[in-house]
């Protein structure tokens, strides 16, 4: 059986889908943006770095929502409109992933998928979905 994550620390969904999808072990999390959930806009449009720390930051929020945690994370999608930004949107990750920098065998750096595309919602400049895996029970 899946089961909608919903999450008022993450911006709502632009369209007509879940924030999160949980389904036996495995968490789906939609594509997060830059976007604050408070004030539902972009933070810093010019700045990639700001940009991906706000979507990862809603990511955390949707997977601790659904039970989980970052170490659980197992792939991310990045979307990028342009991928000269692909160093800067790497060191973010590795902050919100350090895990796998401290020889954490047992919590090793998610996989990832990078691609440039034309353009995001809200003009944002990075989109990342993630994949994660933390059990079958939901919280209460």
């Amino acid at each position: 059986m899946k089961t909608a994550i919903h999450c008022s620390n993450a911006p709502e969904c632009c369209g007509p889908c879940s924030q999160a999808v949980h389904h036996g072990q495995t968490i789906h999390i939609s594509g997060q943006i830059g976007c604050n959930p408070t004030t539902k806009e972009i933070v810093n449009t010019k700045c990639v770095k700001s940009q991906t720390e706000q979507a990862l930051k809603n990511v955390q929020a949707i997977i601790e929502a659904a039970g989980g945690s970052m170490k659980d994370i197992v792939h991310c999608t990045i979307c990028l409109t342009n991928m000269e930004d692909h160093n800067v949107v790497n060191e973010v990750f590795a902050k919100h992933f350090p895990h796998h920098q401290s020889g954490d065998k047992n919590h090793p750096a998610p996989a990832h998928t990078c691609f440039a595309v034309k353009e995001l919602p809200m003009h944002a400049m990075v989109q990342v979905s993630a994949v994660g895996c933390c059990g079958g029970a939901l919280p209460n």
